[in-house]
């Protein structure tokens, strides 16, 4: 890509509007490792433009040499709407053969064309002079290409060096815009534009932490991330609008392939993969009234007498951990004592003195006797009526963890596992789902140990309920085989089966697939159906009541807010 000024200097050809004839080759030094080679170009007849002074080239092939491919981008409807947008230029002034690096900034449009663009030189050592038309103008903020300099303004004072430039936006060359292209934008825009700023919020907020606090009165998602491209990256060099669009992907606000899509369609390097991965799986921000977290742990007696536990528990700010104390409890002290301890938080949740409305998430780390309890079914008391008042279901996000795996020395195994399948899932943005049939199992089929041994699987729905012995064991050994999230319905086969039609309506690829994003999004999932199921004992629109919903998420996030209370540190 250069200016037909340029080709018609190169060949001595004055003025002339028409092209050069088809055989006439340009002599050029293409970039090499050891400096810069000569190679030999062929102007491409129908992109000849005189009136815009643009033209493509083609390199001729020599020794099936390849060039680096550079990403094109138009870039003037950012720079209309928002603000003028940073650039560097590489000119080849004579006597300079490794080239002139000079900074500027497009300030929006101007020049004697319309379209044209205005480029300001910030550099206060380089400016443009002859050698600097036809280089190309390179977005800092991405590295993309998002036009040429065409012309400059010298004044009479310094005739050799000016301070003002002009640029043929890549959006005027005919020849280029089917390149530029970029439907994964369009598909963000408008995801975002339909969500709330408020509901991004705190991805908006994890997203500029190194920036300081600084206003944010947006009306949508889009408004956000049209300002958070325009920063520079964080200190691990993570572009701004990428840590957020991840961020929501990861809260499940958004349809996570759409959110994928964009992130993967960025040019090399601009994206460092693992600054990418430590956002998936640092712990997800906590409600502005915290997390409670709940763990029982056996107490060592008489295995003939009713089982004991210490149950404890810890409300989780965000900021801070304070450790709410113990009490001793059995299965059937379980329900009573659990809706004590949430009274208890939900007493010190900052109502009045918070900016926004908070909310209360329960994460549960109970050993297998209790961990099958219909917890979601729960009902708080009423302090008021001294009736039975709304389940927890509705109240709270709820989620569940197996002790065992996360303290039981046997399963070590286990534990490697899940770690494996976390990593690899983060490595591969979505794995497998296996839904094990809600019917008996025919003595034809592989064993189910071997079934769910494949490394790629992260959530398994179960084919009956742990109540049942079928149940049971699908529950031991989707826990012995590191699955980080396993799901069932405590119902009857024909309503188990109904929630497996469900489950591919919130995954991918009809149910065999689920992203990262969506894996952690699925206890804010089954909160939000069971809010809109509130009447006890119906089952929906689905054909089942959400309530009987129960999962167990053991992904990094919430793994590495357990570490922070100690419960991982002493497997016994």
């Amino acid at each position: 890509m250069t200016c037909v000024h340029v080709v018609n200097a190169a060949l001595r050809r004055g003025s002339d509007p028409a092209p050069p004839e088809p055989g006439v080759t340009i002599p050029l030094g293409a970039p090499d490792p050891s400096g810069y080679r000569p190679v030999t170009a062929r102007v491409i007849e129908s992109t000849w433009d005189a009136d815009r002074d643009t033209t493509l080239l083609r390199i001729e092939a020599q020794d099936g040499h390849e060039y680096a491919s550079a990403w094109l981008a138009a870039r003037m409807a950012d720079v209309t709407e928002t603000r003028p947008r940073d650039v560097r230029l590489r000119g080849y002034p004579t006597g300079v053969p490794e080239g002139l690096l000079a900074e500027a900034r497009v300030v929006g449009y101007g020049g004697g064309i319309p379209g044209r663009a205005q480029l300001n030189v910030v550099d206060s050592v380089v400016g443009v002079e002859q050698g600097f038309s036809g280089c190309g103008v390179q977005d800092t903020a991405d590295g993309s290409v998002i036009g040429i300099v065409t012309t400059a303004r010298f004044d009479p004072r310094h005739p050799h060096r000016s301070r003002v430039a002009f640029m043929e936006p890549l959006e005027h060359i005919a020849a280029l815009r089917s390149h530029l292209d970029d439907p994964e934008s369009e598909e963000v825009r408008r995801l975002l534009s339909g969500l709330r700023f408020e509901e991004v919020r705190t991805a908006y907020d994890a997203s500029t932490r190194h920036r300081g606090p600084e206003p944010a009165d947006f009306d949508s998602a889009w408004e956000a991330f049209v300002r958070l491209k325009r920063y520079t990256p964080g200190p691990d060099h993570m572009p701004c609008e990428i840590a957020y669009l991840a961020r929501i992907d990861k809260l499940g606000l958004g349809d996570s392939r759409t959110l994928r899509r964009y992130i993967e369609s960025r040019p090399p390097g601009y994206v460092p993969r693992d600054a990418l991965e430590r956002i998936y799986i640092e712990p997800p921000p906590a409600p502005a009234g915290g997390t409670l977290i709940i763990a029982a742990e056996p107490i060592p007696g008489d295995p003939d007498a009713v089982p004991r536990y210490t149950l404890s528990h810890w409300l989780d700010s965000g900021d801070s951990i304070t450790n709410r104390g113990s009490r001793h409890i059995t299965e059937d002290t379980l329900r009573e004592t659990v809706l004590e301890m949430v009274v208890d938080a939900e007493a010190r949740l900052p109502i009045w003195d918070s900016p926004a409305p908070v909310g209360l998430r329960l994460e549960l780390v109970l050993p297998f006797p209790l961990i099958t309890q219909q917890i979601a079914q729960w009902r708080l008391p009423g302090p008021l009526s001294g009736e039975e008042g709304g389940r927890i279901g509705a109240s709270y996000e709820i989620v569940l963890h197996s002790a065992e795996r996360i303290t039981d020395r046997r399963l070590a195994g286990a534990r490697r596992k899940l770690r494996e399948r976390l990593y690899g899932l983060t490595r591969a943005s979505e794995g497998r789902v296996h839904r094990i049939p809600p019917r008996p199992r025919s003595p034809e089929e592989p064993p189910l140990a071997d079934q769910l041994d494949h490394p790629g699987i992260t959530l398994c729905v179960l084919g009956a309920p742990p109540r049942d012995r079928d149940g049971r064991l699908q529950l031991y050994h989707a826990v012995e085989a590191g699955l980080p999230a396993i799901a069932w319905l405590d119902a009857d086969t024909g309503e188990t089966r109904r929630f497996h039609g469900h489950m591919q309506s919130v995954t991918r690829c009809e149910g065999r697939k689920i992203s990262h994003g969506e894996l952690s999004a699925l206890p804010r999932h089954v909160h939000s159906w069971r809010r809109v199921n509130i009447i006890s004992g119906q089952s929906g629109t689905e054909g089942y009541d959400p309530y009987d919903i129960n999962i167990i998420l053991d992904d990094m996030s919430h793994i590495q807010r357990l570490l922070r209370i100690g419960i991982l540190s002493t497997p016994q």
